[in-house]
């Protein structure tokens, strides 16, 4: 008899909000939102389910959740703190599956195919995962259980906080046929527009569209994506991604985005994130990659390997603007961005020397490697680069 194949997706609810109002009891049921200052130039990195109730939402610029939301707390982010909080979330998740995916800092799918007998149904194993995790780390996850990850992904997200959603196998597209549109991961709102232009409002409407039909509105790669995420099909947008000796971290934007600064900021975010990985874990890279999904579905990347090991945060960054500008197509939609370190290792790679080389960069190096020490003592960020607090030179939004 077959094993059936059981996917776990697990997802922190508002992580790094939720990660500060663990740490700070004041900030408890109180709208509050990680990221950018309200009165300087910055974005939304999360916020929490107060904030949420006024329409705030990540990416979103700092100025717009300031008028959507004026009672709320705004935060710094603390990215070594958040890694921290995930390395215990991921520990855990380790005790009940050898086969993990860590998608993200704050979200990832576990193949729980075959390990009923040690954990039970995947009812009891989900319900026994979320105690652990709250019991250890005081975080809350939300849990899709599905035959395929696609499914899963979508389940977890239905039942936000503390949700536990399970699709049986062999219902997958009864599943889809219930949702709507806005709840069908990797539709953004530009291909919800283009789709009501052409009278595909709802899944009933789309399920009797040939492909071809729907090439014609997304595209092909869109129709593709489509035409099996409407069917409960995983269209593999997850296959394959995730390297063994890497480590990366992607953000989905609320809603398509075209502005190369916002692009660039959230880039700048990732590349901090990262680069405290690498600090933490003792770990070195030289190779970098950013891919970039748009709203149509299409998928690029661009990868480069350096001469040198990355140093710091600034430097990771500069090599992964050069690929952004690379591949970004001018005035086309993101819905997606992500950044890896690819072929990491954990002793230095021979470097080539330098003829002018005056000794800075390593300098550089060793103070952000104090600097990320301290800041994990104090708890709270220290040192913030310039472009995530750049004054707002009187933009209005």
């Amino acid at each position: 008899m077959a094993i059936p194949i059981v996917f776990f997706h697990v997802d922190l609810d508002a992580f790094f909000a939720a990660v500060e109002q663990l740490d700070n009891p004041a900030y408890r049921g109180k709208p509050l939102i990680v990221g950018g200052d309200p009165d300087k130039r910055g974005v939304v990195s999360t916020c929490s389910y107060e904030a949420r109730a006024f329409g705030v939402h990540s990416a979103m610029s700092a100025i717009r959740a300031r008028q959507l939301c004026p009672q709320g707390i705004f935060v710094k982010g603390r990215m070594h703190r958040y890694h921290e909080k995930s390395c215990e979330v991921m520990k855990v998740l380790d005790e009940f599956s050898p086969d993990i995916q860590q998608i993200s800092v704050d979200e990832a799918f576990l193949n729980m195919s075959g390990t009923e007998k040690l954990f039970g149904t995947p009812q009891e194993a989900a319900t026994q995962l979320k105690k652990r995790i709250h019991d250890e780390t005081g975080l809350t996850i939300s849990v899709g259980v599905a035959s395929n990850r696609y499914i899963a992904k979508i389940a977890s997200d239905l039942s936000k906080p503390d949700g536990l959603v399970i699709v049986p196998q062999g219902t997958e597209a009864a599943f889809m046929l219930e949702r709507k549109l806005t709840e069908v991961w990797g539709i953004g709102e530009k291909s919800r527009e283009r789709l009501a232009e052409a009278g595909l409002c709802t899944i009933k409407e789309i399920l009797p569209c040939p492909e071809r039909l729907l090439a014609g509105v997304l595209g092909n790669a869109g129709a593709s994506f489509l035409y099996s995420a409407v069917r409960g099909i995983d269209p593999g947008i997850m296959s394959g991604e995730v390297a063994s000796r890497s480590i990366s971290a992607e953000r989905t934007f609320y809603q398509d985005v075209y502005e190369l600064e916002t692009l660039e900021t959230m880039l700048l975010e990732l590349s901090i994130e990262l680069m405290y990985r690498l600090l933490d874990e003792g770990l070195y890279g030289k190779t970098v990659s950013v891919k970039i999904r748009y709203s149509d579905f299409r998928t690029v990347s661009a990868q480069a390997t350096g001469e040198t090991a990355i140093q710091d945060s600034s430097d990771l960054f500069k090599r992964s603007r050069q690929l952004l500008h690379k591949k970004l197509e001018k005035g086309s939609r993101v819905r997606l961005i992500g950044l890896a370190v690819n072929r990491v290792e954990e002793t230095p790679p021979a470097e080539q020397l330098h003829l002018f080389d005056d000794g800075s960069t390593k300098r550089k190096q060793q103070v952000e490697q104090a600097v990320h020490r301290l800041e994990k003592k104090r708890g709270k960020r220290l040192v913030t680069l310039a472009r995530l607090i750049r004054p707002n030179n009187g933009e209005n939004d």
